[in-house]
């Protein structure tokens, strides 16, 4: 099931008063960047969670206010103000967070005044009460705000949690989330460095203005998984997960300690997913920061689509068929992804995108049967032979087979592993790809496992009686010692 029938329940505030670490602390997990700067937070976060047989989905906000004396006030505040007013319209409970510590300021009155006029439920958590003199006066002070009594908890130490979270589940219709299994399907990472589109193709394949979307390099900081469903071509509703990431920058580049766990969320997101989309500027396609990203989907063996964005602008310079090959020359790791020239801000060929994405998903899993994997590589090794090693000896195919797994994943049992170069195990990964995966988008590995070595031709049962004997020659040789050491004498 979709997550779009799971309650939602939004945690909303001005800055810096701990929603992001209510969202960890319920999670039970860090999912949100937290940090003692404001502002941290812009996109919404959302991720399902259970309690007590109900599912339901959280939602992280960015805080209201944040940017009113800084230089960026109108492309940010605007643009938060308009995220958050979106999700507490579609929430089924509010969680209201303020600082208690602070007391009530101008711009949580603001922001109570907005949460009335939405006409949604809305439970108040007084955070960082970390004494009862704290609780005690938050009790006073924030019941002026019209929101009910507030609820004292401290989410950095989980006091208070529990309590919190059971009083709002509470006040949700009884038959809504509960015993509701979510489905994520299939993780699609979109990564790339800083201002390529990654937002704006995210928003164009979900068809809304989920993430925000700007001008500004840094906009994003929160990996950010979005459910999605999309519409195969049988008809068929295939659940997906996005997660939109911030642009990964050279470390010497990066200047601050949120940019940092921004790059590391981004870089964490290509192992967890299932396929990556790496987006690139079609006009300044392969740069350095390009090969790099690339070379951590390759390295993590995952399926790929390769967006050129902006292709409106660069199709006037140059060929779709020219970059394939420019890219194929300058990142030849990354030979087997589907490459797509696209506009994510018009849409124009976003579809194709989707296409890659069905094939990928239609690959994924495929099992070739051994006896197939066995002969196709005899046939190879023996019309293009392995290079002689040291001594003349080659390598020998003994056996083959490809495991069970998303990606496939070869295992040549061979007479010596290190007579196979690089390149010729390179070739072989070519040559199944061609065969079995040639739709493209899909890296084709192959592990080299040695036989055990000739010189060793005891059974397995007299080389285990030959290691229980060595065990039983250490304890005697022990128990000498030990007898020594008890008469005053120790053996040089």
């Amino acid at each position: 099931m979709s997550n779009d029938t799971l309650p939602t329940i939004a945690i909303v505030g001005r800055p810096n008063v701990g929603k992001s670490s209510l969202f960890n602390a319920v999670l039970g997990r860090r999912i949100a960047i937290v940090h003692e700067q404001s502002g941290v937070t812009r996109d919404r976060v959302s991720a399902p969670a259970h309690r007590k047989n109900k599912h339901f989905l959280l939602v992280d906000t960015g805080g209201v206010g944040v940017f009113r004396d800084d230089r960026h006030v109108e492309t940010f505040d605007g643009l938060i103000r308009d995220q958050v007013a979106r999700v507490v319209a579609e929430a089924d409970h509010v969680i209201w967070v303020v600082d208690s510590q602070d007391g009530v300021t101008p711009l949580d009155r603001e922001l109570g005044l907005f949460l009335r006029e939405s006409g949604r439920p809305v439970t108040l958590a007084a955070n960082k009460a970390d004494n009862v003199k704290l609780a005690d006066s938050a009790a006073a002070d924030f019941a002026t705000l019209g929101a009910g009594q507030p609820m004292p908890i401290t989410c950095t130490h989980g006091h208070g949690v529990e309590d919190l979270l059971e009083t709002v589940l509470a006040a949700l219709p009884a038959t809504v989330g509960d015993g509701v299994e979510n489905v994520e399907g299939l993780k699609l990472a979109v990564v790339g460095r800083p201002n390529v589109g990654k937002s704006s193709l995210v928003n164009t394949l979900i068809g809304e203005n989920r993430v925000i979307v700007s001008d500004i390099a840094g906009t994003t900081r929160d990996a950010i998984d979005i459910p999605i469903e999309i519409v195969d071509e049988t008809g068929e509703r295939v659940p997906f997960t996005l997660i939109d990431t911030a642009g990964i920058r050279r470390r010497r580049q990066v200047d601050n300690v949120v940019e940092l766990f921004s790059s590391m969320r981004a870089e964490n997101a290509v192992k967890r997913c299932d396929v990556a989309i790496l987006v690139i500027d079609a006009q300044t396609p392969a740069t350095s920061q390009d090969r790099r990203i690339a070379r951590l989907i390759a390295d993590a063996r995952k399926p790929c689509i390769l967006v050129a964005n902006k292709w409106d602008l660069a199709c006037e310079t140059i060929k779709l068929k020219d970059l394939k090959s420019d890219l194929d020359h300058d990142m030849k790791f990354m030979s087997y992804a589907t490459t797509v020239g696209i506009s994510a801000k018009s849409g124009y060929n976003v579809d194709q995108v989707v296409e890659a994405l069905m094939t990928i998903r239609d690959q994924m899993g495929m099992k070739i049967p051994t006896s197939i994997v066995n002969q196709f590589l005899q046939d190879v090794i023996a019309r293009t032979p392995p290079p002689a090693g040291p001594g003349g000896k080659t390598m020998k195919l003994l056996y083959a087979t490809m495991t069970d797994g998303a990606c496939p994943h070869t295992v040549m049992f061979v007479n010596q592993k290190g007579l196979c170069p690089a390149s010729y195990q390179s070739f072989l990964e070519n040559r199944l790809r061609d065969a079995f995966f040639s739709e493209g988008g899909m890296p084709v590995w192959i592990e080299l496992r040695s036989r055990r070595s000739t010189g060793d031709q005891r059974s397995g049962a007299r080389t285990a009686a030959a290691g229980a004997q060595s065990v039983k020659t250490a304890a005697r040789k022990s128990r000498a010692r030990h007898n020594e050491r008890r008469k005053g004498y120790r053996k040089k």
